[in-house]
């Protein structure tokens, strides 16, 4: 896997809070700038709630008895999310390791983890983040931010995307690409956080070296990787006074997270198992010619 590129900016300049989720490669993202940047904060959302209460069980099973076809589509469902749930957590747990199960931040750097879900523009957070006087606010895998996020810090808010904006914008986009068969568009965009979603001016953007023994979550944490990198480079060209940024002219395709299905899922597997990659290698040279980075 990629390594993460050391900098020289840790506690020099800049005051930088971190938002982010509770999943693997957003605390791996935040453990990565907590030892490369001067951290004052990080906010980890949740965004997973309870399990469905009684009610909802109960009209879930009623439409299984009047409609059997669903319930063994349900069986089917759940047992290929259980195999490709485990085959994607111990590439998880390889990629990111320790770093990604829990935040290692030292005493002077604020930890906050929110209550209820999708709650980081509550009032009582956006306070909080306020009197952190961040001079940036790095994001990875948080639900939408809102204005009152967005105007805090004086030099912008800055997003990790988990792909090339131009052509996909969203969640989950690594999967997307290779089920599109075009992995050529799989990378990374550190971009400035607009109203919309993953449409913000460009800073920087990168495509992961691409193996042949590479799947779509192996993928995902090269794309991690270096999204970290070129991450802590815009917010040191900030620093520096020498940041540069460039307007998204073609928006991608919006992915959602309701848009990615079992079936979905074992399709791209089945993809990768086939020698989707494997082929797309050994003929890639034309195909990366017509991707044009920022």
């Amino acid at each position: 896997m990629a390594e993460i590129k050391k900098w020289n900016t840790k506690k020099q300049g800049q005051r930088v809070v971190v938002l982010v989720s509770q999943d693997s490669s957003d605390m791996y993202f935040a453990n990565q700038l907590i030892k490369n940047l001067n951290v004052v904060g990080v906010f980890v959302e949740k965004q997973h709630g309870k399990a469905p209460n009684l009610f909802i069980k109960f009209v879930k099973i009623f439409k299984y008895l009047i409609k059997p076809k669903l319930f063994i589509k349900a069986i089917k469902d759940n047992i290929n999310n259980k195999y490709y749930g485990k085959r994607a957590s111990r590439i998880a747990l390889d990629g990111f390791g320790l770093e990604g199960s829990k935040l290692l931040a030292g005493g002077d750097c604020k930890v906050v983890y929110t209550e209820g879900i999708n709650a980081i523009n509550e009032p009582v957070y956006v306070e909080e983040i306020k009197k952190l006087k961040p001079d940036v606010i790095a994001v990875c895998g948080t639900s939408i931010l809102k204005r009152p996020i967005l105007s805090i810090p004086v030099k912008g808010v800055l997003n990790i995307h988990g792909g090339l904006s131009q052509r996909y914008r969203g969640v989950w986009t690594t999967l997307w690409a290779i089920y599109n068969e075009e992995p050529e568009y799989i990378g990374a965009t550190v971009h400035y956080v607009s109203d919309g979603i993953d449409d913000g001016n460009i800073i920087y953007q990168g495509s992961p070296e691409i193996a042949e023994d590479d799947n779509h979550e192996t993928l995902y944490v090269k794309v991690v990787k270096l999204g970290i990198d070129l991450m802590v480079k815009a917010i040191y060209d900030i620093q520096n006074n020498k940041v540069k940024s460039y307007p998204l002219k073609t928006k991608g395709n919006l992915y959602l997270k309701k848009m990615v299905t079992p079936e979905i899922i074992k399709e791209v597997w089945e993809k990768i198992d086939k020698g989707f990659i494997r082929e797309y290698v050994k003929n890639r040279a034309l195909r990366e010619k017509k991707v044009k980075l920022f």
